[in-house]
């Protein structure tokens, strides 16, 4: 089922459950140093993406900390939606029935008052981030830190309890998975297939996503309410021209969401 959290993670697009071993916090000065970050100005890609049992292909584009964008291609050369998401609002559009559909970020379920498109370009280029109020540049110091064998498992409590934050990273910090929980249902992440960029840093050519909805008892029930995404990278070009206009056409009609997802809904 397509919906506002799922749509957003995909033009873009946005673990362990318990801690295990001993606290390192405090324990030396890497907690206060920041992580080893994915530099770029802008990301161009060709990406395929897989929803269920649809797959397609699409061209994502992105300008740091300004906005993501989708092309949603499933043939060469025909383009049959769009996805626009910046800090304001989310743009989908319906390439077919020329329609289209906007709604504010903060709409979002659960998430929307504190998710921003920087944290979804993060989700997308394997870089560690927190969901909360400003845009602080993250530090170790900002998560409990355990060691698990030869990994480093982060972990956030929100201190209002509206979320917890887990990551299972390597001693660069380089993430393997990740895991945002509510208590409205989990947003769970997985990289894989890391290769070299032309700039050297290894990067993951794959992202798998499972959002699963919480049941009515408060425990997650994957069989009845999960989702998963899946965008594997076939092309990257970094701090490249990255154009861009109106992804609303000229002459599309404006139409609610539910209804614009209900017509993608009747397509799958």
């Amino acid at each position: 089922m397509w919906n506002r959290v799922s749509i957003a993670v995909l033009g873009v697009c946005l673990m362990l459950l318990f801690s295990c071993g001993s606290s390192r916090r405090g324990s030396s000065g890497r907690e206060e140093a920041s992580p080893d970050s994915f530099s770029f100005e802008t990301f161009n890609a060709k990406v395929g993406f897989s929803v269920g049992n649809m797959t397609m292909n699409a061209t994502l584009r992105m300008k740091r900390d300004s906005f993501l964008f989708v092309s949603v291609q499933p043939f060469a050369g025909i383009e049959v939606a769009r996805i626009f998401v910046s800090d304001k609002e989310v743009c989908l559009v319906d390439r077919m029935n020329k329609r289209y559909s906007q709604f504010s970020i903060r709409e979002i379920p659960d998430y929307g008052e504190l998710l921003g498109v920087d944290k979804l370009q993060a989700m997308l280029t394997n870089q560690l981030f927190l969901l909360r109020e400003g845009n602080k540049a993250v530090k170790v110091s900002d998560f409990s830190v355990s060691q698990v064998a030869s990994f480093f498992l982060l972990q956030y409590g929100d201190p209002k309890n509206r979320f917890s934050q887990e990551f299972t990273t390597d001693e660069h910090y380089r993430i393997s998975n990740a895991t945002l929980t509510s208590t409205h249902g989990s947003l769970r992440w997985e990289y894989s297939q890391f290769e070299a960029l032309e700039n050297g840093y290894v990067f993951p050519m794959k992202v798998d996503l499972t959002m699963s909805e919480s049941s009515v008892d408060g425990g997650f029930s994957p069989r009845r309410s999960s989702q998963e995404i899946s965008f594997y990278y076939k092309k990257i070009e970094l701090n490249k021209e990255c154009s861009f206009s109106n992804p609303i056409p000229k002459g599309y009609e404006k139409v609610s969401v539910e209804e614009l997802l209900s017509v993608l809904n009747n397509k799958r």
